[in-house]
C-alpha cells in the first residue's frame, strides 16, 4: 500500500518542534561578563564610600545628628586653624551600656572637625599600660580613674622642654577639663527596679567644655548689684541667678559690681548685666554706663522692671535708639485682660538665627520699646538699633494700665489690632550696634547691647525653650562669638516600654516561629509556581 505523502504544513510543524541546540560557549561567556562587571560594581560602590563617606540620620528628631551651634563651632578658626590637634580621650569600658552612643557621638565631632580632633579610646580593663601613660601625661591619679570620665585637650602648642612644672600645670589646668561621663546622662528607675537612661545631654556638655578648653579662661561679665534686687520676693529663683547659670554653660563668669562706688568698669569686663533694675542711676554712673559703652568691644544685657521708676536710665537707653514706654503689652480675651505677652522672633538680626518668625510668650509685665531705627541722628554715630522680638497682633501697648477694663486707643496706644488704621508695632525686645558690624575688619570692635523689657521671663517657672536658645544667643553674640549663634544642642529623651510577660512571648512567637514560617511558604509558592 502506498504511502500518503507529507503536506508541507506537517512539515513545517515538524522542524518547528524539534529542539534547538543550546550556545552553552554563548550562555557561559555572559556569565562570566555579568561575573565580572560585578565585581568591578562592588569595587568602583567601595572606592566611592570610601572617599564620599555621609552620614543620614533616619531618627524623627534628628538624635543622633550633632546641633546647628555645635556644627558650626566645630567648622570655626577657633578649631580648624590651629598649631595643635585637639585630642580627646575617652576612658570608657567597651561593655558599657552608653559605649557605642558615646563612641559615635565623638566620631561626630571629629567628622565635623575635619579631623582636627584627635580620639583615643582606653578600656581601664584592656589597656592597662595605655591608661597609666594617660595617668603620667596629664598628672592623673589612679584614683581619679575610678569612673569613667572624657578628657579634652585643647593645648595650642607642645610643653616646652625645661618648663618648670608650675607652667606645666597651670597649662594643664587652662587648656585641659574632664567631664565624668555620669554627669552626661540622666537615669531613672522603672517598676522592676532597674536603671535606664531616660535623657541625654552628652551634646551639650560636651560643646560647652570644647569651648572652655579652647578659650582657656572664663569671659567676665559684670553683674550692677547695687541697682537690682538680689533676693527673689517670692522666695523662688531669682532672675539673675538663671542668668549666672545661663552664662556659666557658656563659659562666661558673672562677678557682681557696685557701680555707685566704682568709677571705671574694669577693663578685664566682656560685657555689663543689668537684670532688673529696680533704683535708678545718678549722673555719675550713667557718665561710668557712657564711658565704658564708648569702648571697643563692649556690651550690654539689659532686662526691664516695668515697675522700677528709671528716668535717667531710659533716658540712657534713648539716647542710643531705644526707648522703654510707659505702658503695658496686654490684650482682651472674653473680657480678660491677659498680660503674657505673646510675641514673635523678628526675620533679619543674626540674634535670631534659626528663631525667625518663631512664636514663644514672655510671663510677667512686659512693657513696650520705641526702636528708633530709622534716626538720622544715629546713623551719623554709626548707631543702627533694631528688634527682636515684636508683640503679636492683637497685643498692644496700654498706656492707661492702671485702669479696670483696658480698651486699645489709636491715639494713645501702640499695636497691631485688626481695623485699626494707624497700626504701630510694640517691640519687647531689641538691640543696638554701635560700629561697623558687616564689616569683617571692624566687626571685632563694634559695641553691642541687648535690652529686652521683661524680667520674670528669666525664672526658672517661666523659662522657655525658645527663650533659652535666644538669651544664649545673645550671650554669644555679645561676646563676639558668631560660630555658636543657633539653636542650642537639644536634649534626647528616651522612653523605656514595660511589656507583660504574655505580651512578650506572643512577641517572641511571631518573630521566632511564624515569620520564619511565613517566609518558608512564600518560598514554597513560588518555588513551585516557576516549577510548573
Amino acid at each position: 500500500m502506498a504511502e500518503t505523502p507529507t503536506k508541507p504544513e506537517e512539515l513545517e510543524q515538524k522542524s518547528a518542534t524539534k529542539a534547538k541546540a543550546i550556545n552553552r560557549f554563548g550562555l557561559g561567556s555572559l556569565a562570566i561578563i555579568q561575573l565580572v562587571l560585578a565585581f568591578i560594581s562592588v569595587i568602583l560602590l567601595n572606592f566611592l564610600s570610601c572617599t564620599n563617606h555621609q552620614r543620614i540620620d533616619l531618627s524623627r528628631h534628628e538624635a543622633f545628628s550633632l546641633s546647628q551651634t555645635t556644627q558650626q563651632y566645630l567648622e570655626s578658626p577657633e578649631v580648624r586653624v590651629r598649631q595643635q590637634a585637639i585630642k580627646i580621650v575617652a576612658v570608657l569600658y567597651q561593655q558599657s551600656p552608653y559605649y557605642l552612643r558615646l563612641r559615635a557621638q565623638l566620631e561626630n565631632y571629629q567628622r565635623f572637625s575635619d579631623n582636627n580632633i584627635q580620639l583615643e579610646f582606653i578600656d581601664p580593663k584592656l589597656d592597662v599600660d595605655r591608661l597609666l601613660d594617660f595617668v603620667t601625661t596629664y598628672k592623673r591619679e589612679m584614683s581619679d580613674l575610678s569612673e569613667e570620665t572624657i578628657l579634652i585637650d585643647a593645648r595650642n602648642s607642645l610643653p616646652q622642654a625645661g618648663s618648670s612644672p608650675e607652667v606645666e600645670q597651670i597649662n594643664l589646668t587652662k587648656h585641659i577639663r574632664t567631664i565624668p561621663v555620669k554627669n552626661l546622662f540622666i537615669q531613672e528607675v522603672d517598676r522592676f527596679n532597674s536603671k535606664y537612661i531616660s535623657t541625654w545631654n552628652d551634646e551639650a556638655h560636651l560643646t560647652s567644655n570644647l569651648v572652655s578648653a579652647i578659650e582657656g579662661t572664663a569671659r567676665r561679665f559684670y553683674f550692677i548689684v547695687d541697682k537690682a534686687r538680689i533676693d527673689e520676693r517670692s522666695n523662688s529663683t531669682p532672675a539673675w541667678k538663671t542668668f549666672q547659670n545661663m552664662l556659666r554653660a557658656q563659659n562666661v563668669e558673672l562677678k557682681p559690681l557696685q557701680i555707685s562706688t566704682t568709677q571705671k568698669i574694669p577693663d578685664d569686663a566682656e560685657g555689663i548685666a543689668i537684670i532688673g533694675p529696680a533704683f535708678d542711676f545718678d549722673d555719675r554712673e550713667i557718665a561710668t554706663l557712657n564711658e565704658y559703652w564708648d569702648r571697643a568691644s563692649s556690651a550690654f544685657f539689659i532686662t526691664l522692671d516695668p515697675a522700677a521708676k528709671l528716668r535717667n536710665f531710659k533716658r540712657f537707653l534713648r539716647d542710643y535708639g531705644i526707648s522703654p514706654q510707659d505702658n503695658r503689652v496686654i490684650t482682651v480675651e472674653n473680657d480678660k485682660t491677659l498680660t503674657a505677652a505673646r510675641a514673635f522672633f523678628t526675620q533679619g538680626p543674626i540674634v535670631n538665627k534659626g528663631l525667625s518668625h518663631q512664636a514663644t510668650q514672655l510671663d510677667g509685665p512686659s512693657t513696650g520699646l520705641e526702636v528708633m531705627s530709622e534716626n538720622d541722628r544715629l546713623t551719623i554715630r554709626n548707631i543702627q538699633p533694631f528688634s527682636l522680638l515684636q508683640a503679636s497682633d492683637g497685643w498692644w501697648g496700654e498706656s492707661k494700665y492702671s485702669q479696670p477694663s483696658p480698651s486699645f486707643d489709636p491715639r494713645e496706644d501702640q499695636g497691631v489690632i485688626q481695623g485699626n488704621a494707624n497700626q504701630t508695632p510694640v517691640h519687647i525686645a531689641a538691640a543696638v550696634v554701635r560700629g561697623l558690624e558687616n564689616d569683617d575688619k571692624m566687626n571685632p570692635l563694634a559695641s553691642r547691647m541687648i535690652v529686652i523689657a521683661n524680667t520674670d521671663f528669666l525664672q526658672p517657672a517661666n523659662m522657655r525653650e525658645e527663650l533659652n536658645y535666644f538669651v544664649n544667643s545673645g550671650i554669644n553674640w555679645l561676646v563676639g562669638r558668631d560660630a555658636l549663634i543657633g539653636i542650642d544642642p537639644k536634649p534626647v529623651y528616651r522612653k523605656k516600654i514595660t511589656l507583660q510577660s504574655a505580651h512578650k512571648s506572643f512577641i517572641d512567637q511571631i518573630i521566632l516561629l511564624y515569620m520564619p514560617i511565613a517566609s518558608l511558604l512564600i518560598a514554597l509558592v513560588i518555588w513551585n509556581s516557576r516549577r510548573n
